[in-house]
This record gives C-alpha cells, structure tokens and sequence, in this order.
C-alpha cells in the first residue's frame, strides 16, 4: 500500500510571483533616493535658500499636489493600453533624470522645478505600480503582495537615511554630496524594472484581440462599496500632513540637525516591520479591523509629537506614526484591489490618488497655516481630530472583497 506523504508547505514569500518582488525593489532603490532629496529639502530650502515656513508649507502643498493629479491621467491610461510596464519605465526615467538637478540648481526656483518633475515621476508611476500589483496578486495574497511591496519599499527609506544619518556625522552635512548620491538608486531601479517586471499577462495576437476597448464611461460602472471605500479613505488622508512639519517638531525638541536624519530612520524602521505582518494577516483576518487600529494610531502618534519640550516621546511619536504607514498605506491600496475590477483598476487607483490630492494639498496648505499662526503642534491636533472621525466612518465598508481577481 502506497504511503502518501504530506505535501510540503511552500512559505508565503515564495507563493508571490516574482514581478511583485521585482516591483518591490524597484521600490527600495527609488524609495531609497526619494529620502535623501525629501530629508533634505525642507532644511536646506529653509536654512541655506531662507524659504519661510509658510512658504515651505505652500512649496510642499503644491509639489504634491502635482503627484497625485498626475496618476488620474496614468491610470487610466494604463487601462487604455492594457499595459502597465511601459508607463513606469517612463515614470522612473523621469525621476532618474530629475535627480541631476538637485546637486546642480543655482537657486530656489530651480530647487522647487526639481521637486516638482520628480514628483510628477511619483504620481505618473503610482496607479499602474498599484494595479499592476493588483492584477499579479493572487486573489487570497493580495494584503501580502501590498504589503511586501510597502515593506520593500520602506527598507529603502530606512536604509538610506540611517546612510545619510552616519555620513553626516563622519564628513558633516553636505548638501551637494547627498544629493549627488541619490542619482545612483534611482538609475539602477530602471534596470531592474526593464529586465524583471512583467505586466500580469504576456498576451499572444488573438487574445489582444478579444480585449475589450477601454471606454473612460465604465469608469461610472465601477461598484458602490468602492465608492465608498475610496471616500473613507480620502478623507482619512486629511489627517496625514507633510513629513517637513514633523522633522521641524523634532528639531524643535532638541534634535541636533546633523541627527535630523533620525526621524526616517525610526519612521521607516517601523513602517517596514509593520506593513508586510498586517497586509499578511488582512488576508486572513479581514481587513477592518486593522485599518481601525491604524486609525487609532495616528491619533496616539499625534498625541506623542505635540509635546515638543520632550525629545524622547516626540520620537516615540515618529516610530507609532511609522507604524500606521505601514498598516493604512498597504491596507488602504488592498482594499481598493478588492474592490475593483482588473480592466478598470488603474483608473480606480488614479480616481483615488486624485481624491487625496485633493485632501493632501488642502492638508498641506492648513498645516502651514496653523503652524505659522499656532505653532507646529496644531497641525498634529488637527490630524488627530481628522482620524478620529475616519475611524467613526469605517463600519460603512464591506468586510469581505467585491473582486476575485
């Protein structure tokens, strides 16, 4: 009699398809770029180019702002074409190139084009980034592929500001050195994506042909629940303000600037511990219950960074808020997926990241306003209040997902 031996169990990470791993990397390498230039920027803007803090506040409101209207027209576009790969080779190519401005730019005009071409970059890539992820996931690993892309992506940011926090305190701060070395990351995600990452199907002539033309009205056909998800989440992102504004609080409670790095570093540390764990246990689990706790965390977080006249727990709040990073941004994008359907789902991410556009830039603009008039402190007060409604409005989403693909 033939003895059946169990079948062996394959671990999870092995269960992910490897355009998700490779989407992953890219992530770390450009991630890993984009710290440097955003660590940086609000200091030397401020203390080398004397920006005023209102005037950050409105650099940074419209330089974002900028990077989510830009995945409206990339998303949708993806959906037209059928292909995703294509628009992220341009996207990465674009930041690529806008990191050789940085080191070079003679004054703060030139500074703010910088900030605002790699930011179109970011908005460009993002939608088809997310759908493609999406599409590739298999439907019971979609929490898990979010969150492994978000957890490789924040092992970048980590990894390069603890560099930068060990290179400032050997040579001193050099601006110009930093930003040179941000050029290198960003080049070599290109390669990785061309010769790695692979839109969900390789279709052959006669399945090209069966696809369905996309048309900009199915747009409206997509389901109430992601409506209703999309509306959750946008207005949640109210809470969320520019990380200029939290390096300033640290700065404030005694941060040396040459330490100032140490706010990414502990931000990411824990964002990247926590995105991969909860986006696993979503798939599990449900998703609602942990957007709640990551809710919650931001107004705990909110609570630690308005005391300013205490180091220590200022950067214990940086490292909740690096928790919650990690649980909403994956869980947010996860649930979207669910609630989607394959042929229109870069345009469902774009529809999204256009919503919070929206919020992140009136964010932004209220955040300099209260800090400039009030005090930094204010801006985490109105973020707590923000989330605290957020939270109240959850129980209006569908625990199980809509879409199986």
């Amino acid at each position: 009699m033939a003895v059946h031996k169990p079948a062996k169990r394959v671990s999870i990470f092995f269960q992910i398809p490897m355009s998700i791993w490779a989407i992953g990397f890219v992530s770390l390498l450009v991630n890993g770029s984009s710290v440097i230039i955003f660590s940086l920027f609000p200091l030397y803007a401020t203390n080398v180019l004397g920006v005023s803090l209102i005037g950050l506040g409105f650099i940074e409101a419209i330089v974002e702002a900028i990077s989510w209207f830009t995945r409206i027209f990339s998303g949708v576009l993806s959906d037209y074409l059928h292909r995703r790969k294509p628009i992220l080779l341009a996207a990465y190519g674009l930041a690529a190139g806008s990191r050789f401005i940085f080191p070079l730019a003679p004054d703060v005009s030139w500074l703010v084009g910088a900030r605002a071409l790699d930011r179109i970059a970011n908005g460009l890539q993002a939608s088809p980034r997310d759908a493609l992820i999406g599409d590739a996931a298999p439907p019971h690993m979609k929490g898990a592929s979010y969150g492994l892309q978000k957890t490789l992506g924040l092992i970048g940011s980590f990894a390069s500001s603890l560099l930068l926090m060990y290179l400032f305190r050997q040579i001193g701060i050099d601006y110009q050195l930093a930003f040179w070395l941000a050029i290198i990351p960003s080049t070599l995600a290109i390669i990785i994506l061309y010769f790695f990452v692979k839109d969900r199907v390789e279709l052959k002539p006669k399945e090209k042909l069966k696809l369905k033309p996309f048309r900009l009205a199915e747009v409206l056909t997509l389901p109430k629940q992601y409506w209703l998800v999309i509306a959750v989440a946008s207005f949640f992102m109210m809470s969320n303000y520019s990380g200029a504004f939290m390096i300033l609080q640290t700065k404030d409670a005694g941060l040396a600037e040459y330490d100032i790095t140490l706010v990414m570093v502990i931000q990411n540390l824990a964002a990247f511990l926590s995105a991969f764990p909860f986006g696993w246990l979503s798939d599990k689990l449900g998703r609602l219950s942990f957007l709640a706790f990551g809710f919650v965390l931001v107004i705990v977080s909110n609570l630690f960074l308005s005391m300013s006249d205490s180091l220590p727990l200022v950067l214990i709040g940086v490292a909740i808020w690096g928790v919650q990073m990690g649980i909403n941004q994956s869980l947010i994008l996860a649930k979207i997926a669910d609630s989607a359907p394959i042929h229109i789902r870069g345009s469902a991410f774009g529809i999204y990241y256009i919503l919070v556009g929206i919020t992140i830039f009136t964010s932004n603009m209220v955040s300099g306003w209260l800090s400039h008039h009030f005090g930094v402190e204010w801006v985490f007060y109105a973020s707590s209040m923000v989330a605290f409604i957020a939270l109240m409005l959850l129980p209006l989403l569908r625990r199980k997902p809509l879409v199986k693909a």
